[in-house]
């Protein structure tokens, strides 16, 4: 299965975007389409006030090409084996 490599754009991290996710260094996600990507990638990071009624919150910046570039790697840095459908920071390896 493919690896994509999920990297925010340094330049527009204090978009508004991102205050709904904790989390905003690079992530790997192994997923065949790399349209789950991205959802899988918000699913993992999502802030779990943004969840709450009452509590407005942007879209997350995961699911915008605008924010967060996609590309297809070979391999995780460190070789490390990530299992279908999950998603690894870089503070995790």
């Amino acid at each position: 299965m493919p690896i994509f490599h999920l990297k925010p754009v340094v330049a527009l991290l204090e978009d508004p975007a991102w205050e709904s996710t904790p989390y905003r260094g690079e992530i790997w996600v192994n997923t065949a389409r790399a349209e789950d990507a991205r959802p899988l990638a918000a699913g993992r990071y999502e802030d779990a006030r943004a969840n709450v009624p009452g509590v407005s919150a942007s879209p997350s910046a995961w699911l915008s090409e605008r924010l967060v570039s996609i590309e297809v790697v070979d391999a995780v840095p460190g070789g490390m084996d990530i299992p279908d459908g999950v998603v690894v920071g870089d503070r995790q390896m």
